[in-house]
């Protein structure tokens, strides 16, 4: 059943009404990414009536687990303590160590859910928070279909059949006794063998796998790169722990993709549509004071040349066109540059030529656009000396701010820094700088051989 604004409107007044029969019907029939988006149209009376009803109809679980963490944080911090001990009660160990690891750890809410878990979904929960935040430990399913390596192919189909209602199975696992990972084998290869083949034999024995402590971005770039379903999770003894699946990496490709964006940009993670203001303004305050300052020093080449500008005032007309070809320029390198480093374009290409490959870009663009530059302002003012500025500072411009650009993302990444972090103020005050002083100093060497 689809979701609707007369289906929204109807649920509404159904909540307000409490007439649970047809509310419960209906909420039963959408899809949970639709009900999820109810959240966000819902006052707080009307969300506390409807977790109550996807609790009464099994089916809150499924409607968290669709909504982004970057929400999900501040929607359970809002849900009563009682109906997230109810949700829990319908949890497996890595689903409420996903939601109660989205509270503060310091909050009465998070003790008091961790400590009314059972005593082994509580040793399980609390062994996913001993790894690192960011881990593969932290987002990987203990919970694995595997098969002792010594069965049959017969034996395992058995053992598939009886286990595959209840579970979702992508791979199957083979393990010895003590629960190592011997080799991995396909559905289809298990559906193939001959009857009296033992698992071991048809399984792949190099199998690719994961620590729980490795950084989860490292493993959803393993996923995406050998286009897996899911990727085992060993330790350091072989032991099989868990699996990342590919539906946790697209919510970690979608959080690296969000981050490098807000990076680029100067923002927090946490800051969003719907962060309330004075959060916002705390987060991005110190990022426009930095912009200020860096602004302030570009802006102090201009006073090294202020007699030119006056003896030529259409100079001071036409510098900002220099400079913003030069710092678009130096931003379409650094895109491409660090959009390579995150896919790891750089395993076809050296950092030296990458760089070498901008530069011509940025020359070839700089001769190009500076011809149709110089030949704009000769058209419209008819002034030769400024075009030829204009025409020589674009050139100039252009390789300086290309090789800039693709440079400094490498830099920060051999210096263990995010590369989009910071990265575009950097370059865009860098080639500001520059554009400045090469085109307002062509000029004065300009005017100074003309008298």
């Amino acid at each position: 059943m689809k979701l609707t604004p007369s289906t929204t409107s109807i649920i509404k007044r159904l909540l307000i009404g409490r007439n649970n029969r047809p509310l419960l019907s209906i909420l039963s029939k959408i899809e949970p990414a639709d009900l999820a988006s109810l959240f966000k149209i819902l006052n707080d009376r009307e969300k506390h009536l409807f977790i109550d009803a996807l609790l009464s109809i099994g089916r809150l679980k499924e409607v968290l687990l669709t909504i982004p963490d970057g929400q999900l944080k501040e929607l359970i911090k809002s849900i009563e303590t009682n109906q997230l001990k109810k949700l829990l009660q319908d949890t497996s160990a890595d689903e409420a160590a996903h939601f109660i690891g989205l509270l503060p750890p310091e909050s009465p809410k998070y003790k008091e859910l961790l400590n009314t878990l059972p005593e082994n979904k509580k040793r399980k929960v609390l062994q996913c928070f001993s790894y690192p935040e960011g881990s593969a430990g932290r987002i990987m399913q203990t919970h694995v279909f595997t098969l002792p390596a010594h069965l049959s192919a017969q034996e395992g189909l058995e053992e598939l059949r009886k286990k595959a209602q209840k579970e979702s199975i992508y791979y199957i696992y083979c393990t010895n006794n003590q629960g190592q990972l011997i080799g991995v084998i396909s559905l289809r290869q298990l559906a193939t063998a001959p009857p009296d083949t033992t698992l071991e034999s048809i399984a792949k024995k190099e199998v690719i796998s994961v620590s729980p402590t490795d950084p989860a971005d490292e493993v959803a770039s393993l996923v995406a790169h050998y286009d897996f379903i899911a990727l085992p999770v060993v330790d350091e003894n072989k032991k099989l722990l868990g699996i990342v699946t590919v539906d946790d990496v697209v919510d970690i490709i979608q959080e690296q993709v969000t981050a490098n964006i807000y990076a680029q940009a100067g923002l927090q993670e946490d800051d969003r549509v719907y962060t309330p203001p004075l959060k916002s303004i705390k987060n991005r305050l110190p990022w426009m004071f930095l912009n200020l300052l860096l602004a302030a020093l570009a802006s102090s080449v201009l006073s090294l040349f202020e007699d030119t500008m006056q003896e030529l005032i259409l100079l001071a007309v036409t510098k900002n066109i220099v400079a913003g070809i030069s710092g678009n320029t130096a931003i379409q390198s650094l895109t491409v540059v660090t959009r390579g480093l995150a896919t790891e374009d750089f395993n076809f290409i050296t950092k030296t030529k990458a760089i070498l490959k901008e530069m011509i870009v940025g020359i070839s663009l700089g001769f190009f656009v500076g011809l149709g530059g110089a030949a704009l302002i000769y058209l419209w003012k008819g002034n030769t000396l400024v075009s030829v500025v204009i025409f020589i500072s674009m050139l100039l411009n252009s390789i300086v701010a290309s090789g800039f650009g693709s440079m400094v993302p490498l830099v920060l990444k051999k210096l263990n820094f995010d590369p989009a972090t910071g990265s575009g103020v950097l370059v865009t005050t860098a080639t500001d700088i520059f554009s400045f002083f090469s085109f307002l100093g062509i000029a004065t060497l300009g005017l100074k051989w003309i008298h």
